[in-house]
């Protein structure tokens, strides 16, 4: 047993797990077989219709289309996983406010309310359907019809457990703000223009072949995919992807943009409106990863950089 545990923390799991393991017992299987379809169509479409070391799916009439059958065939899987977000955030509600009630803290529920409220007001998914299309297609072509849709699948019930029961608390936990510095490995085989290269090579391409699609498919722990922005948009930033045991949606202002001439990743930054870098010691920034509260298919709320 972890010493470290309290009561707050039991109160946590065993709600958590009343709701969830039925959810996993029988919603689970329902919203596989539900995706898989539209899943599928999409393997389909970047498999056939994309051409080999795109940067980016072309947006034509025909993506167009897509997406339209696309919204089509998801309107079952969406109405399940709308229905299971609703019971889940509303069991929450409840249990939460038992427990600020039992322990009379409405204060830090009020306190709380203040630490999140800058990360309220994201994006919704929605409303940037055809973002997720891509990012779907992309990571799908990464990772596999059936890796890919079971974890997808677990995204729309596991996710906003962890999100808003477990790492976000509300009504149970003292919320603050941490910055937390994560430096990877050494890379003095290669130059700061080739680690920002490939990063946009294996994360941001929509569509890599022979050894750079290999290597992505590895049975790696965690697969990020953030399609570039669609061109000629003024927004710099597009829906993503991150794969593990769940899928998490996330939203990825790029600093780098991919389209020249040579259709291959360069490193120019985008000339207008282009997203604020704010490291001081950032060689070449690439990524900007938020993680916005109102964004129930990410287990944290917060921002992560990549440079």
């Amino acid at each position: 047993v972890n010493k470290g545990f309290d009561k707050c923390d039991y109160f946590e799991i065993a709600v958590m797990a009343f709701f969830v393991i039925p959810q996993l017992l029988f919603v689970y299987p329902i919203l596989f077989v539900l995706l898989l379809p539209p899943v599928a169509c999409n393997l389909m479409y970047i498999s056939v219709m994309v051409p080999s070391d795109s940067d980016s799916i072309p947006r034509t009439f025909i993506w167009t289309l897509h997406c339209v059958s696309q919204a089509m065939l998801c309107v079952p899987s969406a109405s399940v996983a709308l229905l299971s977000l609703l019971i889940s955030r509303l069991a929450m509600l409840l249990f939460g406010t038992v427990y600020c009630m039992y322990e009379g803290g409405w204060n830090r529920y009020n306190k709380n309310l203040k630490v999140i409220k800058p990360y309220c007001n994201g994006p919704p998914l929605y409303r940037y359907f055809s973002d997720c299309v891509a990012a779907v297609a992309g990571m799908v072509y990464r990772r596999g019809l059936i890796e890919f849709t079971s974890s997808f699948s677990l995204m729309f019930i596991i996710n906003p457990w962890i999100k808003f029961w477990i790492t976000g608390n509300i009504y149970t936990s003292d919320l603050s703000e941490r910055f937390v510095t994560q430096v990877g490995g050494q890379l003095n085989d290669m130059t700061i223009e080739q680690v920002a290269s490939s990063f946009m090579t294996y994360i941001s391409r929509a569509k890599n072949r022979g050894a750079h699609r290999i290597f992505i498919h590895n049975p790696v722990l965690f697969c990020p995919h953030f399609p570039f922005p669609t061109q000629g948009k003024k927004r710099k930033w597009a829906v993503g992807l991150e794969h593990s045991t769940i899928a998490c949606f996330v939203h990825t202002r790029h600093f780098q943009s991919s389209f020249n001439e040579s259709n291959s990743p360069a490193l120019h930054a985008f000339s207008k409106g282009e997203p604020p870098c704010l490291s001081r010691s950032a060689e070449i920034p690439i990524y900007r990863v938020v993680l916005w509260r109102n964004n129930p298919y990410h287990i944290y709320t917060g921002g992560a950089y990549l440079y």
